[in-house]
């Protein structure tokens, strides 16, 4: 039998993505990593055929997705800051 859901979803617990950090993404690949084992564990188990073995899957699937769309945007985030910052130039005059 599979584990029991966790009792947050996914992106219950994410801050908001302007002022997320490197620790947030760690945090959402920690439960990305959590969501994919339950769903491993529902995929595989005997009641994967029935009517809430399908509902489950599927719930966890669509939180997966949107879990893995977060963070692929927060680590382009990450990637563009930096990038941004070094673009920046100030005009002295002399």
């Amino acid at each position: 039998m599979p584990l029991s859901p966790i009792s947050n979803s996914v992106g219950s617990a994410l801050p908001s993505l302007p002022g997320a950090s490197r620790a947030d993404l760690a945090s959402l690949n920690g439960q990305i990593l959590r969501v994919k084992q339950q769903l491993d564990d529902w995929t595989t188990c005997v009641s994967a055929k029935t009517t809430k073995g399908q509902a489950e899957i599927q719930r966890l699937s669509a939180q997966l997705s949107g879990a893995e769309a977060r963070a692929h945007r927060l680590a382009a985030m990450q990637t563009q800051a930096p990038a941004a910052a070094s673009t920046r130039s100030v005009d002295v005059w002399a």
